[in-house]
């Protein structure tokens, strides 16, 4: 029981502590997705991160093997113009993500059956169950604005859709 509580109280800690910016650097930012579908948007995320040497190149094919199986699980375009690809897998050793924006939207099979603009692409180890859920929590909580959805599909650049995480992180840790 003293254990549970400890691992309860870590996890919650970690949740209210949790910044975006923590898992998605800037340069993961990406302003203007070319991609037009949903397998093309993923490939395109998960080769920043390899670019970043987030992702080893080796492992490419197979983090984009569980992103897709994710997928076909159900769709991760939770709506109203958002997605968040997540997965877990073996060769990370540490949450990374990227954050982008599609300025024509693409069909990504989305619950409210709209085009979707902003991706937040999250990775994280196997053995991380509470890090990955605290960063999904995050990203939730973030997304349910509908201000800042409007804001970052309407940023003129990367510079200031980075700008716009900063804010939101900060004006959620006070």
């Amino acid at each position: 029981i003293e254990f549970g509580f400890y691992f309860l109280n870590y996890f919650f800690s970690q949740r209210k502590l949790m910044k975006i910016i923590d898992f998605i650097e800037e340069e993961a930012v990406i302003d203007d997705l070319q991609s037009t579908d949903k397998e093309s948007v993923i490939r395109e995320m998960v080769n920043a991160l390899k670019d970043l040497n987030k992702i080893d190149e080796s492992e490419l094919d197979d983090i984009m093997g569980a992103l897709i199986k994710r997928e076909k699980v159900g769709s991760t375009g939770i709506g109203k113009g958002v997605a968040v690809p997540h997965t877990k897998h073996k060769s990370i050793t540490k949450i990374t993500g990227a954050f982008a924006r599609s300025l024509k939207g693409v069909e990504f099979d989305a619950l409210d059956g709209e085009p979707v603009y902003l991706f937040f692409l999250l990775l994280s180890p196997n053995d991380s169950t509470d890090v990955h859920l605290a960063a999904l929590e995050k990203i939730s909580s973030v997304i349910r604005n509908s201000d800042f959805r409007n804001f970052v599909k309407n940023a003129s650049d990367k510079i200031e859709m980075v700008d716009i995480l900063k804010e939101v992180d900060e004006a959620k840790s006070e």
